[in-house]
């Protein structure tokens, strides 16, 4: 696993260690050869992100970024799945506000956005099920709650 982290807040603000996001993807990707880019960033910085590359002009949580590059082939390893933005502002008052522990609720972001970095969606019911089931799997396994409970 190769994980890059920049961090590009403006404001000092919680987020997890690098042994967690290595944990949690561990568990996600089950030690599959991968390379992540993670970015934390402040609520100007994933508005503009989000306006520009979905057309939202809006503060989110987070964003993923799946590779475009299809550089996969058995003999290349590891390679690259994506990047995720996560705005730390956000996601630690969405937490207060929800009354989730701020680690866990990181998690799950974590398990989300790596999960659209896999191609899951949640487009429509079905799919948003799938995925939430999936989710909440992983949450479990990581020793977390439901988090759609």
């Amino acid at each position: 696993m190769k994980l890059y982290i920049q961090n590009r807040c403006t404001k000092k603000s919680f987020f997890p260690k690098k042994k967690d996001f290595l944990l949690w993807l561990y568990t996600i990707l089950e030690n599959q050869k991968k390379e992540i880019t993670i970015r934390i960033v402040d609520c100007l910085e994933i508005k503009y992100l989000n306006y520009r590359y979905r057309n939202h002009n809006i503060v989110t949580n987070v964003l993923s970024f799946p590779s475009t590059e299809s550089i996969y082939t058995k003999h290349h390893f590891p390679y690259y799945i994506g990047d995720i933005i996560l705005c730390s502002e956000y996601i630690n008052k969405e937490a207060r506000h929800l009354k989730k522990n701020i680690l866990e609720h990181w998690a799950h972001m974590v398990v989300h956005s790596v999960l659209h970095l896999l191609h899951y969606q949640h487009d429509d019911k079905s799919s948003q099920k799938k995925m939430q089931r999936l989710e909440k799997r992983i949450m479990l396994k990581l020793g977390y709650r439901d988090p759609y409970n």
